[in-house]
This record gives C-alpha cells, sequence and structure tokens, in this order.
C-alpha cells in the first residue's frame, strides 16, 4: 500500500475523520484526549484511539503540558503541516497559480492581480447561479448559497445571517503553504477572489460591502472573517 493509500486509509473511519476535521479548523489550538471526548461525546479511551492513529500517521503532532501540582502531564495534539495529495485540509494550488500568470499577462501589478482575482470569482458566482432562473433575493437562501459556495472552495467554513449581514468565519486557507513570501499579496488576490463571487451571489440583497477584518490564518490566527453588509438599491 502506497504512503496516499495508507493516509486515507485512516481517515475512512467516520468518527476519525469528523474528529480530524474539526481540529483542521482549530490548527493552532493545543487539545486533549479530554477536548476530542467532550466534542464528540466519546470515551476517554476511545477518543484515545483516534487521536493516537491520526497521531501515527503524521496528521497529528504532540507535546506534553505538565499541571502546577506535578503529577502526570497531559498530552496535547496540535494539527500537523501533513497535506495529502487527495486534498484534506483542500488547498487550490492550481487556482492560485492560475490567476497569477493571469494578473502578470494583465500587467502584473498589484492592482491587476486582485482586478483578476475579483473577475474570476464573479465568474464563478456566475456559474454557480447558472441553474436557477431567478437570482435569490430571500437572507435564508441566499445564506445557504454562501455556505455552500465557501464549502465548494475548501474554506471549511461556518457561515451566519445576523444583523442584516453575512458572517462567513474561514477556518482553512486553500493557499496557506504558499502565502509565506508575500502574505499580504496572497490574502488580498484570495479575498479578492472570494469577494467576486460573493459581489455575485448575494446581489439579489443589495449592493455588497464586505469587511475583512484583521485575523489572518497565514498569520498564524484560527481563522478568517468576511463580514457581508447590504445596501438596498436606490440608497
Amino acid at each position: 500500500m502506497d504512503r496516499d493509500h495508507e493516509l486515507s486509509a485512516v481517515l475512512a473511519d467516520d468518527t476519525r475523520y469528523r474528529i480530524y476535521r474539526w481540529i483542521t479548523e482549530r490548527p493552532s489550538t493545543d487539545l486533549t484526549v479530554a477536548d476530542v471526548a467532550a466534542a464528540f461525546g466519546l470515551h476517554p479511551n476511545v477518543a484515545r484511539m483516534h487521536l493516537g492513529k491520526l497521531e501515527q500517521a503524521g496528521y497529528l503532532v504532540t507535546g506534553l503540558r505538565r499541571g502546577a501540582g506535578g503529577g502526570r502531564p497531559a498530552k496535547l495534539y496540535r494539527l500537523s503541516d501533513l497535506v495529502v495529495s487527495f486534498g484534506f485540509p483542500p488547498r487550490r494550488y492550481e487556482l492560485l497559480s492560475r490567476l497569477a500568470l493571469e494578473a502578470l499577462a494583465a500587467g502584473g501589478t498589484r492592482a491587476d492581480a486582485l482586478r483578476v482575482c475579483r473577475e474570476a470569482g464573479a465568474t464563478e458566482g456566475r456559474r454557480k447561479l447558472a441553474a436557477d432562473a431567478d437570482l435569490p433575493t430571500d437572507p435564508e437562501t441566499v445564506t445557504a448559497l454562501v455556505a455552500s459556495v465557501a464549502e465548494e472552495q475548501g474554506l471549511l467554513p461556518e457561515v451566519t445571517w445576523s444583523a442584516g449581514g453575512i458572517s462567513v468565519l474561514v477556518k482553512n486557507c486553500s493557499f496557506r503553504e504558499l502565502s509565506g513570501a508575500d502574505p499580504d499579496l496572497v490574502c488580498a488576490m484570495h479575498r479578492a477572489f472570494l469577494e467576486g463571487i460573493l459581489e455575485v451571489i448575494t446581489a439579489g440583497l443589495g449592493r455588497l460591502a464586505v469587511d475583512s477584518g484583521a485575523a489572518r490564518i497565514s498569520r498564524g490566527d484560527d481563522r478568517c472573517e468576511l463580514r457581508c453588509s447590504f445596501v438596498a438599491a436606490g440608497e
């Protein structure tokens, strides 16, 4: 059995896959057996078994935390840097490469890169809407559509509607390993692409404004956030 098959076999168990996905949404967090057992309603020994298999496969790394009163240290589990070819956590390097090449062809400036990314996102948004005769205009439908698109983009998202807007918590950066040389540019390109999608699929709610916030996965934060608000036509 080759390495990729071995890795995929570890995630073939549904509970173990759900545990791993849950951990990928907390990439900078040290977790204990008790944390995982509580989150999934498992006996600690069962949680420990699943974590051990993920560690052995290289999906997780471990450390120890000693308590103030001595005694046996707690074993801590954290997401490793492993990204395997069958694609989890999701990565979209081919998309970033295509966007970068198109930006170079358009002139190669930062402004060119962001414009190309936004236009590519708008194209993706129109593709998503192609099967629908009418542009959705109710918040519940639009929020569900945003959640579907964000999931397709590999963002491991949490999407909610509140206070007249949509919050998109991004728990996975599909460009993560490629952002090291210029994280600000790569993040800006990724956001422009996503905003291009959002502008199209949320147009039924009004004119989109996006606040990206300060958190960045590429800078070591656990998540990014896109906060979408809307201005009705004519305002």
